[in-house]
């Protein structure tokens, strides 16, 4: 077997474990945690420590594949523009939005005290629109990259 084949099969499984992140994540267990728990503010709790540890984690991926790809020549623009929007997407919600929902939250108390029109449930609310939109965005390019395969094609064929 080839070494090439072996890189291959790594950004493979590297590639799969941040698409079944960032879905698992967002998608199964966030929904679950709002239907199961008490309260929305505990819910929302939760969520925020579990996506902190799957963006930490996608991106540690995201930077492990950067650097098997550096070694494959002529990889293409496209497997490397997916993989810049996933990590910048989710380095975003890390490190840009959700300090500035931590923020709101730890002024305001548990979100649902709140009345609907409240200014800064507004605000609130419009931040973690645009925390899910990336989400969901770093996820349809997270798909995108698996079908992909993250190879230059033919690079692993057998002979």
């Amino acid at each position: 077997m080839k070494i090439e084949c072996v890189r291959v099969a790594v950004v493979r499984l590297a590639l799969a474990m941040m698409l079944g992140l960032i879905v698992v994540s967002g998608y199964v267990v966030t929904p679950l945690l709002f239907a199961k728990l008490a309260t929305s503010a505990e819910a929302g709790n939760l969520a925020g420590e579990l996506f902190h540890l799957v963006n930490t984690g996608t991106l540690i991926l995201a930077a492990a594949v950067a650097g098997f790809w550096v070694r494959i020549k002529g990889l293409g623009r496209l497997n490397w523009s997916l993989l810049i929007v996933v990590a910048l997407f989710l380095a975003l919600n890390e490190f840009v939005l959700f300090p500035q929902l931590a923020e709101i939250k730890a002024q305001i108390g548990p979100i649902d005290q709140l009345a609907d029109d409240d200014v800064r449930r507004i605000q609130f609310g419009t931040l973690h629109g645009v925390s899910a939109a990336l989400h969901l965005l770093a996820a349809i390019a997270s798909v995108i990259l698996v079908m992909l395969g993250g190879e230059k094609r033919g690079s692993c064929k057998k002979s």
